[in-house]
């Protein structure tokens, strides 16, 4: 009988046992939390996206509101990681890429159309931001319809930094632009105006 109650195991005591299950509840919770950061959406990374669309559809913004929502956008960009810059500038290359192809598939007609509209909203942007600001130059608008080129930037940085990206797309895209921007040119041209400078 002795030897009996000698093999049994000794019961843990309570406050041990309390402390093992708090711990696995604490670990369970970690764990839960670590999960939650890993899937929710991130707010800065939703406020980018919606601004790209924003900036997309945005025809009639005057420049103070363009001024704003760029604000906006450069606060939210400089809260991101940087593999979440990279992830977007690939999506958004990828968008581009989509919209240089549309362009390519378009009749002569609608690729005119195209272009005049692209052109005569680039020129309203310069008129309007000129009338605002007689003593500054005009602020770059880039060829394509989204997007907004670097402020700040001599002309030097920003080929340097088209060139970085340049080498960063495929041959498809490289080819598709350049027929836009060659395009783009000739119908500048033909309204009297000068070749815009090159997207960043």
């Amino acid at each position: 009988m002795h030897q009996l109650l000698k093999k049994q195991p000794e019961a843990k005591p309570f406050h041990k046992r309390r402390w093992v299950r708090l711990t696995s509840v604490l670990l369970m919770l970690i764990a839960a939390y670590g999960l939650y950061r890993a899937i929710r959406p991130d707010p800065n990374l939703k406020k980018v996206k919606q601004l790209r669309e924003e900036f997309a559809q945005a025809k009639d913004w005057t420049p103070d509101q363009r001024r704003e929502k760029g604000r906006e956008m450069r606060d939210a960009m400089q809260k991101l990681s940087p593999s979440q810059r990279e992830a977007l500038a690939k999506e958004g290359q990828r968008r581009f890429q989509a919209e240089l192809e549309r362009y390519s598939k378009m009749s002569g007609a609608e690729k005119t159309r195209h272009l005049d509209e692209q052109i005569a909203r680039q020129e309203k942007m310069r008129q309007q931001f000129a009338q605002r600001n007689p003593n500054n130059t005009a602020p770059r608008t880039g060829q394509g319809t989204s997007g907004q080129g670097p402020r700040n930037m001599s002309p030097e940085e920003r080929e340097k930094r088209r060139k970085e990206r340049l080498n960063n797309t495929t041959p498809e895209f490289r080819a598709l632009m350049d027929q836009y921007r060659k395009d783009m040119a000739s119908r500048r041209e033909q309204w009297g105006l000068p070749p815009m400078g090159p997207r960043a």
